[in-house]
């Protein structure tokens, strides 16, 4: 009987959760699709580069709906089961609501070590990737905009120029630079070879050139200067307008955040920063699991009328996790409590709420609550019509 009761729940939980999480991931990818659609655009992005970009994007957007798909899969399937009176009649053949749990359990489980290998791991390794593709895109830009013996005005203020272009080691031969980007101080540069360079850690973008004479001219006097080599670097797009080339926490590793806050030292205003990303990736798995569970007991709650009041609940009760999480980070950035204990403090709430809620629910004494919460709100929503009417 357990066996049977516990594939029946699972699959009741498992077809919502896939439904929620495939369009609230379309949805989200959407909404971080259209900032850099221009980009898109711009660099001309291949359908293979346009696959990567999405398969870096995916774990970010799971952080987000796989918490939410697993808690709405939670909710719905007991719903379902509540609507059904197949609740009864579970009871009335002597199975409790605790012994309806295990499955549940398992679901949150399950998607709390998922999101938790999104949150620490995926994530920072996928933003990092976003940087390195960034690069590659403004370096594949240049070099399919340079053509043998023609001036490339595609950077702006600077014109390239080449004689020659080694289309296997992209090496540029003959090469003559014009920038402009100082008017007061125009530069021309005349190289034997360039070749573009990218510094992904650095955050940089260049063109290496040897052999070379660079001339740097002002009102009154010209400087020449003979070089073996010379690295100049080009303009990128900075990262408040192109989000692929963003650096910073979201590309750190977990000891790489602890390492930057003991060399800012753990106090610091600037540490509380690092310390609360490395807390916030932690409890969020956590709160993944919590929220799972807490969708069990709002799957069977109805008001007056069987009126099921379960889904409206979670998405409230989700909206207020992330709300008592940023709260939380002001708290902490505020110094006003550790980040250890001020980014677990919403884990803490919910998790003691959960506990009421499954305490409350299976001992049925939550009716009399919905009674009273339900005759509030249907007075209080007579009233504002009354007014408006």
């Amino acid at each position: 009987m357990p066996r049977l009761l516990y594939t029946y729940l699972i699959n009741q939980v498992l077809a919502p959760l896939y439904a929620s999480l495939i369009i609230l991931t379309c949805i989200l990818f959407l909404s971080k699709l259209i900032p850099i659609l221009d980009i898109i655009l711009d660099y001309n992005i291949r359908l293979d580069d346009f696959i990567r970009l999405y398969a870096y994007f995916t774990p970010q957007l799971l952080l987000f709906a796989l918490p939410m798909s697993s808690m709405m899969g939670v909710i719905l399937g007991t719903t379902h089961i509540n609507n059904e009176n197949e609740l009864m009649v579970l009871k009335a053949s002597g199975i409790s609501l605790y012994r309806m749990l295990p499955p549940v359990i398992l679901v949150a489980i399950c998607t709390a070590l998922l999101t938790g290998l999104f949150s620490i791991y995926l994530i920072p390794a996928g933003n990092r990737a976003k940087v390195e593709l960034a690069f590659q895109l403004a370096k594949e830009r240049i070099e399919k905009s340079m053509h043998e013996k023609r001036f490339s005005e595609n950077l702006g203020d600077i014109v390239l120029y080449a004689d020659r272009i080694d289309q296997e080691s992209k090496t540029w031969h003959g090469v003559y630079i014009s920038d402009m980007r100082d008017s007061q101080h125009p530069a021309t540069i005349i190289s034997e070879t360039g070749i573009i360079s990218a510094d992904t850690a650095g955050g940089t973008l260049s063109i290496s050139l040897h052999n070379g004479i660079l001339n740097r001219g002002s009102s009154d006097a010209v400087q020449t200067i003979d070089f073996e080599s010379y690295d100049m670097r080009l303009p990128l797009e900075a990262p408040q307008t192109n989000p692929l080339a963003r650096l910073g926490k979201s590309t750190m590793k977990q000891s790489e955040l602890l390492s930057e806050a003991d060399r800012l030292g753990r106090n610091s205003p600037k540490a509380i920063n690092y310390l609360n990303e490395f807390h916030k990736r932690l409890a969020l798995p956590v709160s993944c699991f919590i929220l799972t569970l807490l969708g069990f007991p709002l799957g069977f709650l109805s008001g007056p009328r069987h009126k099921t009041i379960g889904i409206p609940l979670g998405l409230a009760t989700f909206i207020l996790y992330y709300v008592l999480l940023t709260g939380a980070k002001t708290v902490s950035e505020s110094q006003l409590l550790p980040a250890a204990i001020a980014m677990w403090l919403p884990n803490l709430i919910f998790l003691i709420l959960t506990m009421l809620f499954i305490q409350s629910v299976a001992g049925e004494t939550y009716s009399t609550y919905m009674e009273k919460f339900y005759d509030i709100t249907y007075a209080v929503s007579s009233r504002f019509r009354r007014r408006l009417g």
